[in-house]
């Protein structure tokens, strides 16, 4: 087969010398490397290019910033203005100069890279926009003029979030710098629009004495719109924390500063304006609603040259990436080239070596051994020639080398056995503890509840005793002055307990709790019969205790799927390994509950044999699905399995029946398709070593 397929190629080598075909292979491997070293670096210098856009949109949105809170601070001096504020029209004047600057900065940024963002246009709208504002600052309406300022704003932030998406920032590829990203080009700067907003309307009514209710939902818009924002910067940081941890302190108290001066400034919000429905002039601190402003602000400042540092430091790593292929691959050049030169010397040496081993054969002058230095398919070809008296015992040292390997095969085999009968012990532990669990959390849990009920009505004691004990005192010193107001109290304290049933409910949950903690207590027992730590030798046990302590184990498995029968005779003592039987137990009394479709009956059934008293048997029958008679032969066998893969090991019944077998017993299964299956487990009363 190999032959026929190679069989062109062998016909064109063999028309070639050696240089002819070192050269030809030479050729096909070093084309295709250069052409994937071409594909790496084009694909390498590309993402150099989208990073270097990335730059290019933050240096535009830097600018913008400047902009956007200029901005807002003319916003602000403008409703001082029209709250008549006497140093607001040089304020605003001031802040007109700083617009002015900014817009001469952004101009200078948008005309070197705004063609290759595709913004321009979109700025020279919002410079148009700003004119107009600027012309008529001190004759527009205060609704008017704030109006224009928020339209302003949001175009600012649109121009912002469009900056973004053309210069690669909102799709960044490195999970390192995509959340700085992300706070930095779109969550701060609206962050810090909403407080300023919110910010200009609580000046505009802090000497209002009732809010109307068109006031207080503006208030509470503005509040549902700081808040998700917070909490989306900090769900920002904390990706920061988890995915750059480097950077992590330097992001870290700008953030804790715009959190805490927020949450003040929330706090204002809440009692100073939304909780009050009459309200007299608060005199808001103006300094304490700027912090939150600065803040955010801050937090831009302060992630921007992180951001540029990582992403200039992406644009260096992957142009070193590029230098280290092209040196690397120059090095494999060279390298793969000394490679196939000392390859074209070491064959046509060995040629040339079975040229003279078969001239001296032929003329019968071979004297000695032939030293052949090559290890490949040629000097394996010399070599012969002087190895045929040796072949047998090179034969017997690979038989005993493959025998070597037999033995240490088998032995893998058997470690590998070893270790999935372990695992199958360990998932009957799995399930031992599942089912605990979840039979303890239930009581525990009204356990707890109750407890803390009680310490709730505790409290309401403790202020009754000590309202007793300040009454006492007052009496036996004769003091008048509150005697009164203390009896009061105690009498209305008084009424509360009574009313609230507070002493009879705390003696109820005492008692439930008591209930809980026997239910616990039980559950432990029937652990403790269960697992028998403290026997792991031969002990005689309840084999009916030993089923009833294993139901309750196995009860997270077999509720939902079957009522359980049980018909026991009394007394029947046997003796055995308690835990092996009651792991056998377990895995019967699971794949009974797993063999059922839907709901059905299992029934145990204790007794001894007849005819037999020696030996004690237990029956477990399932009203499931059968086992196929094709099947029954071969469940006790390691690795049997009809269940599917990942639910089952094939092990708990062949595990089961080596443990039944070792106590001289046996285990038997009748079962028909449709109707269920009986399984029976004898094992004898006393064990023989005992009695030998």
């Amino acid at each position: 087969m190999r032959e026929t397929i190679f069989r062109a190629g062998a016909l064109l080598m063999n028309r070639l010398n050696f240089l002819q075909k070192f050269a030809i292979v030479a050729l096909l491997l070093l084309i295709p490397s250069f052409g994937l070293l071409y594909v790496v670096t084009t694909q390498i210098n590309k993402s150099v290019e989208y990073s270097q856009k990335e730059l290019t949109g933050i240096t535009y949105n830097s600018a913008l910033r400047q902009f956007f809170e200029s901005v807002q601070i003319h916003r602000e001096h403008s409703v001082h203005f029209f709250l008549l504020d006497s140093t607001a029209q040089q304020s605003m004047v001031q802040a007109q100069q700083l617009i002015e600057d900014a817009v001469v900065s952004v101009d200078s940024v948008d005309t070197h890279i705004g063609d290759a963002l595709s913004v321009r246009e979109s700025w020279k709208n919002i410079k148009i926009d700003w004119k107009n504002l600027k012309s008529r600052s001190f004759t527009h309406k205060m609704e008017k003029s704030e109006e224009l300022h928020n339209k302003l704003t949001s175009d600012i932030l649109a121009l912002m979030v469009d900056v973004a998406d053309n210069s690669n920032l909102t799709l960044d590829t490195d999970i390192e710098t995509y959340y700085l990203m992300n706070i930095t080009n779109f969550k701060i700067l609206q962050m810090t629009e909403a407080l300023s907003r919110s910010k200009n309307l609580l000046l505009t009514i802090d000497s209002v004495l009732i809010l109307s209710s068109d006031q207080r939902n503006l208030l509470t818009v503005q509040t549902g719109n700081i808040q998700p924002l917070l909490s989306d910067i900090a769900d920002g940081v904390n990706r920061i924390n988890t995915y750059n941890p480097a950077v992590s302190p330097l992001v870290e108290p700008s953030y804790v500063d715009l959190k805490s001066t927020t949450d003040q400034y929330l706090e204002i919000l809440q009692s100073e304006i939304l909780i009050d429905s009459i309200r007299t002039s608060r005199g808001i601190d103006i300094t304490v609603l700027d912090r939150p402003i600065k803040a955010g602000l801050n937090v831009f400042d302060v992630q921007v040259p992180i951001l540029k540092n990582l992403i200039e430091l992406r644009i260096k790593t992957l142009e070193n990436q590029v230098m280290v292929y092209i040196a690397g691959s120059l090095i494999m050049l060279l390298f793969v080239s000394y490679l196939l030169g000392g390859f074209y010397s070491s064959v046509i040496g060995t040629v040339r070596t079975l040229e003279d081993v078969a001239t001296q054969l032929n003329e019968g002058k071979i004297t000695e051994v032939v030293e052949v230095e090559t290890r490949d398919e040629l000097g394996r070809v010399a070599r012969s020639f002087n190895q045929i008296a040796l072949s047998l015992l090179q034969r017997n040292k690979e038989l005993e080398d493959n025998r070597v390997q037999i033995e240490e095969t088998n032995r893998a085999l058997r470690d590998t056995q070893t270790a999935l009968v372990q695992g199958e012990k360990m998932a009957s532990l799995g399930q031992m503890v599942a089912g605990l669990a979840h039979e303890i959390n239930t009581p525990l849990g009204y356990v707890k509840n109750n407890i803390e009920m009680m310490i709730n009505n505790q409290q309401t004691i403790n202020e009754a005793v000590e309202k007793y004990q300040k009454l006492l005192d007052l009496l036996v010193n004769g003091v008048e002055d509150g005697l009164e107001e203390t009896v009061t109290d105690l009498a209305m304290l008084s009424t509360e307990l009574e009313r609230n049933t507070v002493l009879e409910d705390s003696k109820t949950m005492l008692s439930q709790a008591l209930v809980g903690t026997e239910r616990i207590q039980e559950l432990i027992s029937n652990l403790r019969e269960f697992s028998r730590l403290d026997e792991a030798d031969l002990a005689k046990i309840d084999l009916n205790n030993a089923l009833e302590a294993t139901l309750v184990i196995a009860n997270n498995v077999i509720k939902n799927k079957a009522v359980v029968k049980k018909d026991f005779t009394a007394n029947l003592i046997a003796e055995c390994y308690p835990a092996q039987y009651n792991q056998v137990i377990l895995n019967l009394l699971t794949n009974a509950a797993q063999a059922i479709e839907g709901q059905g009956t299992i029934t145990i059934r204790t007794y001894k044999e007849p005819g037999n008293p020696d030996v004690a048997v237990v029956k477990i029958s399932d009203t499931g699905k059968g086992i196929p008679k094709e099947n029954l032969g071969k469940i006790f066998e390691p690795f049997f399995t009809t269940k599917k893969i990942g639910e089952g090991t094939g092990l708990g019944l062949s595990i089961s029946y080596k443990i039944i077998e070792k106590h001289g017993g046996s285990i038997k299964v009748e079962s028909d398709v449709g109707r269920g299956s009986d399984f029976y487990v004898r094992i004898p009363v006393v064990q023989s070593k005992v009695r030998n």
